[in-house]
């Protein structure tokens, strides 16, 4: 009996180092490559909300690693290179995308197309703005500017102002919608640019507010837009997996419908790669089918803008020439 114990011992001895040398024996598995993905808070994130639901890969071999940031810290990840891809303000990304010489980022497409209404409780036009006191965001970013823009192809004067300047347009300045809404709501102010979904969030607290002035269609009537949002892309990226960029603006149409239909969802999964910290600025209860219109979201190829992307680009500079870079050929993907 003893005899048989110690062959049958010898026999598990043996096949136990059996199976950890052929463990050890095994390569280990290769790692899928990575493509980061970074968005800033609120409309841009809601681009690519059921990208973020899905997973989506865009048809590639790599994982897809999405990240929601600050809108004010889009910025720094371009500048660090943080991002493989990135949606970013088109002034911002005409000053940042030769950043990194040797592997620059290239501008894929637009991706929002404008999303800034004026509020009001009565009907105004453009010219009954002057000698009224105007709350804006953003001083010196593309809300500021683009209504700047408006005003001067208007020939209508403005100025910096807490009050109100006769002939003229008075900009208050407000750090963001979270300052401007309740401003609006207590009678502080009258008349304010806001974008969605601020600007809903604003008539869901104060019906007699409306969209008085829809500053897309004042910036260009025929298309009622501008090119506010892009997608820059690493040229490295671009090379290695080409089929990303039509992937990428193809299913962006099915993206809005989704959303349109899953407002919760969409923000779940928004809040889901939220940074650290970070407040979400989206609340599906103020999510409707206006406010996803109103942030006019829609793919432009980079071929198909670019004439369009230099003509902002221009008046940005033409308005603050430190706020943009004039861009050539080579800025376009």
């Amino acid at each position: 009996m003893k005899k048989l114990i110690a062959l049958i011992l010898s026999i598990v001895s043996a096949l136990t180092v059996f199976a950890f040398s052929a463990c050890g024996d095994k390569e280990p598995a290769a790692e899928r490559p990575v493509i980061t993905v970074y968005a800033p808070d609120g409309a841009p994130a809601l681009s690519i909300a059921k990208f973020i639901a899905d997973g989506d890969n865009f048809g590639t071999d790599a994982d897809v690693s999405y990240n929601v940031v600050a809108a004010a810290n889009i910025g720094q990840v371009m500048q660090q290179g943080k991002g493989d891809i990135i949606i970013m303000p088109v002034n911002a990304a005409s000053k940042l995308y030769a950043v990194n010489t040797e592997n620059p980022y290239k501008m894929a497409g637009v991706i929002t197309h404008g999303n800034l209404y004026i509020m009001s409780k009565e009907n105004i036009s453009l010219q009954d703005l002057k000698g009224k006191v105007v709350g804006v965001i953003g001083q010196g970013n593309v809300p500021d500017l683009t209504l700047r823009a408006v005003l001067k192809n208007a020939n209508i004067e403005y100025e910096p102002s807490d009050t109100a300047v006769s002939g003229k347009v008075a900009l208050k300045y407000f750090a963001d919608g979270s300052e401007l809404v309740p401003a609006l709501i207590k009678g502080n102010m009258e008349i304010g640019l806001l974008p969605e979904p601020a600007a809903n969030t604003l008539i869901s607290r104060n019906s007699a507010y409306n969209y008085a002035l829809d500053l897309q269609e004042l910036y260009d009537a025929e298309t009622k837009a501008y090119p506010q949002a892009v997608v820059m892309v690493k040229s490295s990226v671009i090379q290695s997996y080409p089929e990303i960029i039509a992937n990428f603006g193809g299913k962006i149409a099915s993206d809005v419908s989704w959303v349109r239909a899953n407002t919760a969802l969409a923000v779940d999964a928004i809040n889901s790669v939220l940074a650290e910290g970070l407040t979400p600025s989206l609340v599906a209860a103020n999510l409707n089918a206006t406010v996803i219109d109103n942030c006019k979201i829609s793919w432009q190829s980079a071929a198909d803008a670019k004439e369009e992307v230099k003509t902002y680009i221009n008046a940005i500079i033409d308005i603050v020439p430190q706020a943009a870079k004039a861009v050539s050929d080579d800025f376009f993907a």
